[in-house]
């Protein structure tokens, strides 16, 4: 970063070299000949620009001044390379000057107490450089970071020109605005494409955003130590029971306006009509009578005019309604989600999972295919990947789903989806946490041989000796016994667990049932059913069936020792036999396996992971599927808002555990932390 270094550099020489190190420079007789502002230029001293520009007024802030060209400036000369940075800083740090200097002076004719003030300011220091190329970096990210550092930035700058309003703070706006002025031209494609779902969401959180710095400027100007020094310094803190009713109405409303609530844009609407009402008669009565406070008048008047415009401009970013679903679009039955499934095949082994009930399926007009998933805390879980005409019809869907929440006021997400969604989000910037490891099995490569298979070859010849066959039916076809006893095997593992049968992507003995469905019997010479298994059907464009996923997996409590092991290799061999390239042993829920995992939510997961084994034995289930030699395939929660990772986190839990209540949540808990106690 030679621009940067050698900025700061030269500020650290020219300060010793002065002493302004060590002594305030406002004290040195040079003073005046180096800082810029409109005294300066009105005594011809165009120079001060670039002279003004690498001294700081106190030694103490050499420190911040430094440290922050440092990371600003050398962020940006990262982002945007050396010679793009230095022109940003420099052209951003000369129009900020410049601009603020021509600026005050020519507000000062007005009468304005605050410009009058300011204009008789001597100045020095690179800020307004720095925060120039600060906006310009902070566009040059890929959505969702660009909104918000950009949002960052925009706050920081106007509520310090605002709440304190000295002369720095003027420069830093100017300069602010030549960044977002010459952005475009330095930044080009840079700055890419926006989504409707994105410019859904920068609208709702700009307007949201208003209002928040409208309660942030109420707190500093109403709770500060005296009067405010600002443009808007006309509030003190004996106003603080108005401030904290303006407060409470501006947050109230910005998280109305950042859900996408319609009826609080319509508050937001009339309160923005009467204010600028009122500013608008307060201006005319001001240039009537001649006072200095015109120009505050006008300045309120055109913020609260540029807030109500947005708001009605952009009104169609505001019609989410209360428990919102995604908007638009038509909603899909089981029977049209199968057809689609078949005629378009499934881009992902869990696809079925797609047509249970419990889950809602949307598409949206005019395009092929669906999303499945289930709304809950606010959030629409999409179950899986969508099913979609090839990777760019999946592509789209999965645009257009994260666009419909949006526009419905919902966050979104996307559960055990594949590395194909896993890489369309993080070419969005969205949060991506490995939650599964799904283990595949390649049939037509498969054979026990070796002594990675022994467990398996043991289990078929214990089997055969102890007289335990296979069976691979369809479930509803057998007779009311063998139901009745699979039934029973169901009934006896849930009565092991203090929670109810999970559910999302986890089915039962209703699942099972159906047609579609291939279930595997363990089976003795009485006829007594010792274990059980089910697989679902994965489709290939057009209807032919390719592969198949287990689902249930259940034995009996004093069955045949090697029951599931049995169930699986002679489920795999039929499908080899059959054709089937390939067979899934699915993925198991909250189990990371050999995965690393880098912290975060994910960390979450390991610790609800961990509370849950002792119940659902999730990590050991991982760990009998390793028998098969499978490969690991990562599966993915795909969060497109990192706002609502804490709603995620709940809507998962109302997934899996819809019916659970918290008596059963605390009991459960206790017996976790019994197991682990009795276990040593």
């Amino acid at each position: 970063m030679p621009f940067t270094l050698g900025v700061v550099g030269a500020m650290l020489v020219l300060g010793t070299v002065t002493g302004a190190l060590w002594s305030p420079f406002e004290d040195h007789p040079w003073f005046e000949a180096v800082a810029f502002g409109a005294p300066a230029f009105a005594e011809g001293r165009w120079w001060t620009p670039v002279t003004g520009s690498l001294f700081a007024l106190e030694p103490w802030e050499y420190l911040p001044v430094a440290g922050v060209f440092l990371l600003l400036v050398g962020w940006a000369e990262y982002r945007l390379g050396t010679r793009r940075a230095a022109v940003v800083a420099v052209t951003c740090q000369l129009v900020g000057v410049v601009g603020t200097a021509g600026g005050l002076a020519l507000l000062a004719r007005t009468g304005w107490a605050w410009a009058e003030r300011l204009a008789g300011v001597l100045d020095v220091g690179f800020s307004a450089g720095v925060v120039g190329a600060a906006t310009v970096a902070a566009l040059s990210v890929a959505p969702p970071w660009r909104f918000r550092l950009s949002a960052l930035v925009s706050v920081y700058v106007l509520v310090a020109l605002v709440a304190w309003g000295g002369i720095a703070d003027v420069e830093h706006v100017v300069g602010w605005v030549a960044g977002l002025v010459i952005a475009r031209t330095v930044l080009g494609a840079r700055l890419g494409r926006r989504t409707r779902a994105g410019r859904v969401q920068r609208d709702r959180g700009t307007a949201a955003g208003y209002f928040a710095v409208s309660a942030l400027l109420v707190v500093l100007t109403s709770f500060a130590a005296g009067p405010a020094a600002g443009p808007l310094g006309t509030m003190t803190r004996d106003d603080w029971p108005t401030g904290v009713v303006a407060v409470t109405v501006d947050l109230v409303l910005a998280v109305g306006l950042l859900r996408g609530r319609r009826s609080w844009w319509r508050v937001a609407v009339v309160l923005t009509v009467l204010g600028v009402l009122a500013e608008a008669l307060l201006a005319v009565t001001a240039a009537t009578v001649d006072r200095g406070d015109l120009p505050l008048y006008v300045l309120m008047l055109l913020l609260d005019g540029g807030a109500l415009a947005l708001l009605l401009v952009r009104r169609a970013s505001f019609r989410a309604r209360r428990h919102a679903r995604p908007s638009a679009g038509r909603r899909l039955d089981r029977d049209d989600a199968r057809s689609t499934l078949r005629r378009l095949g499934a881009g992902q082994r869990l696809a079925w999972m797609t047509t249970w009930d419990g889950s809602e399926r949307w598409a949206p007009e005019g395009q092929e295919g669906y999303v499945a998933y289930q709304a809950h805390a606010g959030v629409a879980v999409a179950l899986t990947d969508p099913v979609g005409a090839g990777p760019e019809g999946r592509a789209e869907l999965v645009d257009a789903f994260v666009a419909a929440t949006t526009a419905a006021g919902a966050g979104s997400c996307f559960f055990s989806a594949s590395e194909e969604v896993a890489a369309i989000g993080r070419e969005r910037g969205w949060t991506l946490v490995p939650v599964a490891q799904e283990a595949v099995i390649d049939l037509a490569a498969l054979e026990f041989r070796g002594k990675k298979w022994q467990d398996v070859r043991t289990a078929l010849n214990q089997a055969a000796k102890q007289g335990v066959g296979h069976r691979l039916v369809r479930l509803a076809e057998e007779p009311p016994e063998t139901l009745a006893q699979v039934r029973a095997i169901s009934e006896a593992w849930l009565g092991d667990s203090d929670l109810p049968e999970m559910a999302f992507t986890l089915g039962g003995v209703r699942e099972a049932l159906d047609p579609e469905v291939r279930v595997g019997l363990a089976v003795d010479d009485e006829g007594r059913v010792h274990g059980v298994t089910s697989w679902l059907p994965v489709h290939a464009p057009g209807g032919q069936v390719v592969g198949w996923t287990l689902d249930v997996m259940r034995r009996a409590p004093d069955s045949f020792r090697y029951t599931m092991e049995l169930l699986i290799a002679s489920a795999l061999t039929a499908f080899r036999e059959e054709g089937a390239l390939e067979a899934s042993l699915s993925g198991s829920p909250l189990a990371h396996g050999d995965q690393p995992s880098p912290g975060g939510l994910d960390a979450v997961l390991d610790r609800l992971a961990e509370r849950l084994e002792p119940l659902y034995g999730f990590e050991s289930l991982h760990r009998f599927k390793m028998k098969f030699q499978p490969r690991n395939v990562p599966l993915y929660l795909v969060v497109t808002e990192p706002a609502t990772l804490p709603l995620v986190g709940l809507a998962l839990v109302r997934c899996y555990l819809p019916d659970v209540h918290a008596r059963e949540l605390v009991a459960a808990a206790r017996s976790s932390r019994g197991s682990r106690g009795s276990d040593g």
